[in-house]
């Protein structure tokens, strides 16, 4: 890592989590290479949140927003730090030790852009599971890959602030604002693979926003991804077709599901993924 000379912020966006952005928080303390800023976005909290942190740890910066949403909150973080290089960690999801060290050393090799594996806790259905799945993903030119489904998650991305603020960093969408970020990320440069090992640990729980989010925002949510894609350079017919598709089904089907795992599945069960 000694040729690894730029320096990386992490920013966590919260609400009401308290007692889960503190473990957030300590797995970013306890990387192998350690980060050169924690931003924490408290958008909106009202369980004492931001008194807490400034007494537990008075380093990190703290930003107060009043309910911004996750895309906007994590913008606000972003323009509040320094480091040429971001990584965002949801509040609650942790870090594993390498996760920070693993991802640079992928982006000083790679270019603007690395990912790697998130191993997902599923404390609603039972179980966990891989993003990607099997622990497998795709590398460089990620745009036709994004056209099938999302395959990485914002806890487990490092990108260039350069990329970040030239593609006008996270929307505003109320649903897939990530997955939005990526596909224009995806328009613009190549992404690397960190490898198969997971670096970060998901928690799928009652009150995560994807198994709360409803059918009629996952299908208006989809619509504007299709959209979003068609217009990227480079997006390949075959590919706008296939999200196009993906979204029409959505809408059509969407008194089927409640969750987005259960769109997921259901997706799955139609040969569409």
């Amino acid at each position: 890592m000694a040729r690894f000379k730029k320096t990386i912020s992490c920013i966590i966006p919260t609400r009401d989590r308290r007692l889960m952005v503190r473990e957030a928080i300590g797995s970013v303390l306890e990387q192998e290479l350690p980060v050169d800023e924690i931003v924490v976005v408290d958008d909106g909290s009202r369980d004492n949140t931001a008194m807490d942190l400034r007494r537990l740890f008075p380093k990190v910066r703290l930003v107060q927003t009043v309910g911004l949403g996750p895309g906007p909150a994590r913008n606000a973080g972003a323009r509040a730090s320094s480091g040429d290089i971001l990584m965002f960690l949801d509040s609650d999801d942790c870090w594993l030790p390498h996760h920070s060290r693993l991802l640079a050393e992928t982006l000083a090799g790679a270019g603007q852009v690395s990912y790697g594996v998130t191993a997902t806790d599923d404390l609603v259905g039972g179980g966990g599971f891989l993003i990607p799945e099997h622990g497998r993903g795709p590398t460089g030119n990620c745009l036709p890959a994004l056209s099938r489904w999302c395959f990485l998650v914002p806890s487990a991305l490092a990108v260039e602030r350069k990329l970040f603020e030239a593609v006008g960093g996270f929307g505003a969408e109320d649903f897939a604002e990530d997955w939005a970020l990526f596909i224009r990320l995806a328009g613009r440069a190549p992404f690397a693979f960190a490898g198969g090992e997971p670096i970060t640990r998901r928690r799928l729980h009652a009150g995560s926003l994807c198994a709360r989010a409803d059918p009629e925002r996952i299908a208006r949510g989809v619509s504007h991804l299709a959209t979003l894609f068609a217009a990227q350079p480079g997006a390949e017919p075959a590919d706008s077709a296939r999200l196009a598709q993906l979204a029409a089904w959505t809408a059509a089907n969407k008194k089927k599901w409640q969750t987005v795992q259960a769109w997921y599945t259901a997706l799955r069960r139609e040969g569409l993924l």
